[in-house]
């Protein structure tokens, strides 16, 4: 039995020691380039602003962790609607030197300011890429899709400081 659980022990140590150390990820961000899909119609929404906390971990080239987003209310071009979002999800990013290639998976939620039929919880999904400065601060840029029968697609510039 002690020949299987030090091996287990230290196969357990090897892989919790790295992920001990994590980073905390303070995201601001500018949406360009919106579309709202709301079934039968679709229109282009204002530029709209996001701030999300991300907790990630690094492993030699690659960074993987969750965020947290929230798309602050827009407004939608030639109609009376504004919308906002939030959206949970994975993350991982990897790095050729300060360059990187990032991915994100989740759930998101839209909440629209008029009543529109439709679901607006479902998965998201974002692919993009960044560079990081200093150590501390990435320059990311991503095209993100959200929802479900009401969606929400854009390009987003995000700026990320690490604690």
């Amino acid at each position: 039995m002690s020949q299987r659980v030090v091996p287990m022990v230290c196969l357990i140590v090897l892989v919790v020691s790295p992920a001990a150390a994590f980073d905390l990820n303070l995201a601001i961000g500018a949406d360009f380039a919106g579309d709202f899909d709301a079934g039968n119609s679709s229109f282009s929404s204002d530029t709209g602003y996001t701030l999300g906390l991300e907790l990630a971990f690094k492993i030699p080239l690659i960074e993987a962790g969750v965020g947290l987003e929230y798309g602050f209310s827009r407004a939608a071009e030639a109609v009376d609607v504004d919308a906002s979002y939030y959206q949970l999800y994975a993350i991982g990013r990897f790095f050729l030197g300060p360059a990187y290639i990032a991915g994100r998976f989740g759930y998101s939620d839209l909440s629209f300011s008029e009543a529109v039929d439709g679901t607006s919880d479902a998965g998201s999904w974002g692919l993009g890429g960044g560079v990081e400065l200093f150590g501390k601060l990435k320059i990311e840029l991503l095209f993100s899709k959200l929802g479900g029968d009401l969606s929400y697609e854009s390009w987003t510039a995000r700026l990320l400081y690490t604690f």
